[in-house]
């Protein structure tokens, strides 16, 4: 197995906006995307696909079950 699936980037980018922003990084996140016309900030499929450059499904290899 591959370091990235420990070390996974939108989770890392998550926890870095949550310390930033002192726990409110959703709220934050909402109030600037409402800002410019948007009803939802994207955070949790942007998370889900800078993970998925760390660490993909089929790193596991043929041999596993």
């Amino acid at each position: 197995m591959k370091i990235g699936c420990y070390i996974k980037l939108g989770t890392m980018v998550h926890a870095i906006t949550e310390l930033l922003t002192f726990g409110n990084a959703y709220p934050v996140a909402l109030w600037v995307a409402r800002k410019f016309g948007k009803n939802d900030c994207g955070c949790y499929e942007r998370e889900m696909y800078l993970n998925s450059l760390t660490c993909k499904d089929d790193e596991r290899g043929p041999d596993s079950v």
